[in-house]
């Protein structure tokens, strides 16, 4: 193949046409809550490897995703569990450089749980934004609830949050952002 047929929207299409592979619904998620957010835009790039997902309004928000419906088993409900361990090191891409901590933190000031709930899984539905719950949880109630567990499931997420739709993700990180400020 030349040069002159390379092609940029050929290789998005190759590596990440199948949104149903959990790191593309990943990666799919965390666009989705940063379009929700409003801090995605035709200039900003994904980081990798960063400590936190996305900044809102200088606020760290995480996003962690999961799905019903597996690429290999497309047709069956899988069980649901969110990782939300806790990190002794950390890098920053601004500065480039790995941070190692004490004491193991989660360094978010929000996590936003996103469930692909469509059963099987396609790309058509997992494009969807109305195919996906979302639950909005400050970080210091995972601290104070799970301390140093490494997961977590649907039923505790329900008793910390309530789903919102995916229009409503802004309304519920603005929330949890002035009560974390009132409590200061």
């Amino acid at each position: 193949m030349s040069r002159d047929r390379l092609s940029l929207g050929e290789f998005r299409r190759w590596a990440l046409g199948k949104l149903v592979d959990n790191r593309n619904r990943g990666l799919f998620a965390e666009w989705l809550v940063g379009m929700a957010l409003g801090v995605i835009d035709k200039s900003s790039e994904r980081q990798e490897w960063d400590a936190y997902d996305l900044l809102y309004r200088d606020k760290k928000i995480e996003v962690k995703a999961a799905g019903h419906s597996q690429s290999w088993d497309p047709d069956h409900s899988a069980p649901i569990r969110f990782g939300i361990e806790q990190k002794k090191t950390s890098w920053s891409a601004v500065s480039g450089t790995f941070t190692h901590h004490t004491q193991p933190k989660r360094f978010a000031d929000v996590y936003v749980f996103c469930l692909h709930t469509a059963v099987p899984a396609k790309n058509e539905n997992v494009a969807d934004p109305d195919c996906w719950q979302f639950w909005v949880v400050p970080t210091d109630a995972l601290d104070r609830e799970f301390g140093t567990q490494k997961s977590l499931g649907i039923n505790r997420l329900n008793e910390l949050a309530a789903p919102v739709r995916w229009n409503s993700i802004q309304a519920a990180v603005n929330r949890c952002l002035r009560e974390a400020h009132n409590d200061e």
